[in-house]
């Protein structure tokens, strides 16, 4: 019998989930306003093609640390990463002080930003599966992503202000100030491993690439592509049409996001999370190819929309898939797997996606996207043999 949404909120919001619900919420508002940073970079002289590859430095980064802090966070536990993470995204907003050009400085410190930003969404994520009832693992990493969905329809409308009146220098002090706010809350989170099992980094790469979890994180992939093509370029874009503010684009996506997740609260557990990537990849198709087709303030109203009715549970859903063919003592190893296939995503797609705009246009990169994410759900319902319930 399924619970009341009464029931399902007590149960999931103990002391230690709504400290990290909270604290992930001040972490994200220091993250999502960095979709107006690539107007920092064009400023700079960069062109689409550079502006990719500082975008990618991040990501770079947050790759190469992912399967090292992966395995640690499931030998040592979580919480000691959870506040070297948070001291080094902390600092990285002060060094986006120093550069004032492009080069070799900045791009240092977009890889200290992916260090800091890859340490925290492994451990984050992590913990929000560890403090959710193991029958309702997707629900409760569902309701904790709305942290940082809430903080995206906030901070980014700030961001836009702050950047307005003050300019990048006071951008880079108001994310400092949230990502402080959000490292003091995680002093106050408790370790959620007792017992550290000794599973070799070998053995977890190994059974990443068995054939259960090939499809989840090829679907995976070509879902961050689809992400970064507005993450990264909506802004540049949506400058060409002389559109002042992005924002109603993340409004719009992050409130949608919020709704979808609150409406169908335990249809993942009671259906399985097959159920519901279907529609919610064919949702982002939809919205990326909305961006183009209109080109306009109320455009980028309707694509959030559908857009964040995608993200909004696409990314619980597939976490659950990959989590539960990975196996549930080592949740910590294959949640970092995952999110290290999402960030492998937004590094390779930054720079190809900038030079097809270079070569072609922003449309080329909205309807490559959009193409990206539909193989996706065909190589979900055709080639992936697991059952619709994992």
């Amino acid at each position: 019998m399924p619970l009341s949404k009464k029931t399902a909120f007590s149960d999931l919001f103990t002391r230690d989930f709504s400290i990290l619900f909270l604290a992930h919420f001040f972490f994200a508002s220091a993250v999502w306003p960095y979709v107006v940073f690539p107007a920092h970079l064009l400023a700079l002289g960069a062109d689409p093609f550079l502006l990719g590859i500082f975008a990618a430095g991040a990501s770079l980064s947050s790759i190469i640390i992912r399967p090292f802090v992966g395995h640690q966070i499931d030998h040592k536990g979580r919480r000691i990463y959870l506040l070297i993470g948070g001291i080094i995204f902390l600092a990285t907003h002060f060094f986006y002080l120093l550069p004032n050009h492009l080069g070799a400085g900045l791009f240092a410190v977009r890889l200290l930003h992916g260090l800091g930003t890859g340490i925290l969404m492994a451990t984050f994520f992590t913990l929000g599966a560890d403090l959710s009832p193991p029958d309702r693992r997707v629900s409760g990493i569902a309701i904790f992503g709305i942290s940082g969905q809430l903080s995206g329809a906030m901070s980014i409308i700030l961001a836009e202000k702050i950047v307005e009146i003050w300019g990048f220098p006071y951008f880079f002090i108001f994310c400092a100030a949230l990502s402080l706010i959000s490292l003091i809350l995680s002093c106050f989170i408790r370790e959620t491993v007792n017992e550290k099992p000794d599973f070799p980094l070998e053995r977890l790469w190994k059974r990443a690439f068995s054939p259960s979890l090939r499809i989840p994180f090829l679907t995976t992939f070509l879902f961050s592509l689809g992400i970064t093509s507005y993450v990264v370029f909506l802004k540049p874009y949506t400058k060409t049409l002389g559109l002042p503010h992005v924002s109603y684009f993340f409004l719009a996506y992050t409130l949608s996001a919020i709704t979808v997740r609150l409406i169908g609260l335990d249809y993942c557990d009671r259906y399985g999370p097959k159920a519901v990537l279907y529609p919610a990849l064919s949702s982002l198709v939809l919205g990326i190819l909305l961006i183009i087709i209109l080109p306009s303030t109320f455009g980028l109203i309707v694509s959030g929309i559908f857009c964040g009715l995608g993200h909004g549970w696409v990314f619980p859903a597939l976490s659950s898939i990959v989590i539960s063919r990975g196996g549930e003592s080592h949740r910590g190893g294959f949640m970092t797997l995952y999110t290290l296939v999402f960030d492998l995503g937004a590094l390779l797609g930054s720079p190809l996606l900038g030079l097809l705009v270079r070569g072609v246009s922003y449309t080329a990169i909205y309807i490559a996207a959009a193409a990206l994410v539909l193989l996706g759900v065909i190589s979900l319902h055709f080639f992936d043999g697991e059952s619709s319930t994992t």
